[in-house]
């Protein structure tokens, strides 16, 4: 319930506080490693079913979409079972010793720290590398908390995980130590320590939301400004008449224009989503010469003397079936310029393994019906869209320039990066485009299949940390939603309603380049807290090796139970009972 649903659009950062207190408690309860397995399954496969529901709605892919990565991640989460029950698993007899007798007072404090540093590593690894799938996470829940999100262009969205993770490990140690306190003879030094955990926890809470104060109250203004169009159609993605969805666009962005022409403004770029073109580039130029009919596509964007960015496939080799799922970069002439391809395709869905081999796309084919799956692309690409001024690019990468003079840069331009749809949510793929010299990430998506509102906000609260992160501007061109403009500190600055046709003009601030911690050292924090869980892990194995082999050198002699032992048992025993006998009759009552 905390992350955005049906009934709560935005989510709740307050539920988001204790999402995780219950599975803390039966952790803590648990007896077993196998009991950790299966509560950790529970968690990570309810929680994304029920937050990811709509993966069933994805074409014919619903088995691998919903019913797989169901089960991924159930049996993923399950494997940190593992990590959740080591220090329990790996404990020393004296540190069993010591914790019985309420001696280790250090252990409260670790074990909280413990678990929300693993939940941390949880949400990392399900959010990177080929599987990555970044929904259903914590710091998702936070987004109408500003004041606690800011702290992302440190942190990343990592360091929210955290501390949601130990608000709520903190009350779960708490209710656990309602009864152990008071039956227990060192209660004052558990509660000493307990309230020791809360105090740094608060001042981590309390830093962090001085911290999104001061970023959300420092001045910021912007170096220039884009006019722009953003084009929603509100299409079916499996839609027939390709022909109807381009007059669509072209109407909507019509208005939009003529608004400008009126204002006696012009507009520097138009930006239409994923997917609206079906023809394959560079091929396809010719054919949308003449396509539509009523008014072809190059000879509108011609008229309209405005740049375009028109989501499209492009081929790279027919004879090996590589195509790429493309955002299409066209002059104010009409004229096809350059274009970027999607990096990070979503797992068996867009990216199928051994797709360009004959026999596996038949048995796709006959699974759900046909043939489906793009070539990942290999390399940053910007736009260099001409506007009021121009920024160095800071390392080698690709360039479309349509500046007349882009090396004398006698028109002031603006670098645009455009991530298609899954890729806002790839840290790797942001990382490189805003290192290539992306001043403003204009991502185009397709999101209308799941029919779900959840569905776009849960993607639009993923992809407003990376405007957070590297503190740029972020634009959202979406077939049905959601649409809009988001600035450095992630708020909208404009939007348009989900599933509804229309479109967007907006001036765009672009904001000057700033290096963030974030943007200069990525994923430190899950990093270091595996640097640090894996270094415990280590030294907790060598010590726990180290205690069998000593215990192993400790020897014990039988003494015989003989005659001679109980005739001395026996008299050792009178020799007691004489010595410490009471005489009752003196006993004074």
């Amino acid at each position: 319930m905390a992350i955005p649903n049906e009934f709560l659009k935005f989510g709740s950062p307050l539920i988001g506080l204790f999402a995780l207190y219950p599975f803390y408690i039966v952790l803590r309860n648990c007896k077993s490693y196998k009991e950790a397995f299966i509560l950790c399954f529970i968690h990570g496969s309810v929680t994304h079913l029920l937050s990811s529901f709509w993966l069933g709605n994805f074409a014919g892919f619903a088995i691998f979409t919903l019913g797989a990565s169901d089960l991924g991640t159930g049996f993923f989460e399950g494997f940190f079972s593992l990590a959740y029950y080591f220090p329990i698993l790996f404990a020393t007899k004296s540190q069993e010793l010591q914790l019985s007798s309420g001696k280790l007072h250090f252990e409260l404090p670790f074990r909280i720290f413990w678990f929300a540093s693993v939940y941390v590593i949880w949400e990392y690894c399900k959010s990177t590398g080929f599987l990555a799938y970044p929904w259903g996470t914590l710091s998702m829940t936070a987004y109408e908390w500003p004041l606690v999100t800011q702290i992302a262009d440190v942190t990343g969205v990592y360091g929210v995980t955290f501390l949601f993770a130990l608000f709520s490990a903190i009350l779960g140690e708490g209710t656990l130590l309602l009864g152990r306190i008071s039956n227990s003879v060192y209660g004052r030094i558990i509660f000493d320590s307990y309230k020791k955990t809360c105090a740094t926890a608060l001042i981590l809470f309390i830093a962090t939301v001085l911290y999104g104060a001061y970023r959300l109250s420092s001045p910021r203004a912007p170096v220039k400004t884009m006019n722009t169009i953003l084009v929603q159609q509100n299409r079916n993605p499996k839609r027939e008449n390709e022909e109807e969805d381009i007059l669509l666009a072209q109407k909507l962005t019509q208005e939009k224009l003529d608004e400008y022409s009126n204002s006696s403004e012009t507009c520097d770029l138009v930006v239409w989503s994923e997917a609206v073109l079906l023809k394959r580039f560079p091929a396809a130029e010719l054919y949308y010469k003449f396509i539509p009919s009523e008014q072809p596509l190059i000879k509108f964007i011609s008229e309209s003397k405005t740049p375009f960015i028109i989501g499209g496939p492009e081929v790279f080799n027919n004879e090996k079936h590589e195509f790429g799922n493309s955002a299409l970069l066209f002059d104010k002439k009409g004229k096809f310029s350059g274009s970027y391809t999607k990096m990070h395709l979503v797992p068996f869905a867009e990216l199928i393994p051994f797709r360009q081999y004959e026999p596996i796309r038949k048995i796709i084919k006959k699974m759900i019906g046909f043939s489906y799956g793009w070539t990942p692309g290999k390399k940053p690409v910007l736009f260099e869209i001409p506007l009021k001024n121009s920024i160095d690019p800071e390392e080698d990468f690709k360039i479309y320039s349509l500046a007349e003079d882009s090396k004398l840069q006698k028109e002031k331009t603006v670098f645009v990066s455009t991530p298609i749809c899954f890729d806002d949510s790839a840290h790797e793929v942001c990382h490189a485009l805003y290192h290539s010299g992306s001043e403003v990430f204009v991502n185009i998506t397709n999101d209308s299949w799941s029919k779900k509102n959840s569905s776009e906000i849960q993607h639009f609260v993923v992809a407003h940390y990376r405007s957070i992160e590297y503190r740029t501007t972020t634009i959202r061109s979406a077939n049905a939603g959601y649409t809009c403009v988001i600035d450095p500190t992630g708020k909208v600055l404009a939007d348009l309603p989900l599933f509804e046709e229309g479109a967007l003009s907006y001036k765009v601030p672009i904001f000057a380049r700033k290096m963030t911690i974030y943007a200069l050292y990525g994923d430190w924090l899950p990093w270091s807290l595996i640097f640090l869980v894996f270094a415990y892990i280590f030294f907790a194995v060598k010590r726990k090796l180290q205690e069998e082999e000593s215990l192993k050198k400790i020897t014990t002699t039988r003494v015989p139970h003989s005659i001679a032992w109980y005739e001395l048992w026996d008299s050792v025993r009178k020799n007691y009972e004489t010595t410490f006998a009471i005489d009752w009759n003196n006993w004074n009552i």
